[in-house]
């Protein structure tokens, strides 16, 4: 229903905790579903039903990447990088030089 069902984890704990924030995700859409008016997708919903898959798709057509715009850096990472290559660059070789191993 929210796309976890392609989520591929391996950790005992995420094993446990994704699952259960899947429900709890899809609950809360179904209650929010059921408690606000039937929005029709289109001319064809003449009569639409109230359902969380209906409401899922008419949030995801708002505007939400563009309208609550996140910082470029979610969060400052700790370790020092500047020396290290970014980029494409990673990948070119300087000639005369060996393969990185």
């Amino acid at each position: 229903m929210i796309g976890a069902v392609r989520a591929f984890v391996f950790a005992k704990a995420t094993c446990q905790r994704l699952p259960a924030l899947a429900l709890l995700a899809g609950a809360v859409l179904s209650y929010a579903a059921a408690c606000l008016p039937a929005i029709p997708t289109g001319f064809w919903a003449r009569n639409p039903q109230p359902t969380p898959g209906r409401l899922r798709r008419v949030l995801a057509r708002g505007g939400f990447p563009t309208a609550y715009p996140l910082p470029p850096e979610i969060r400052q990472k700790a370790s020092v990088t500047a020396h290290l290559p970014k980029g494409s660059s990673l990948f070119r070789r300087i000639k005369g030089s060996a393969a990185p191993v």
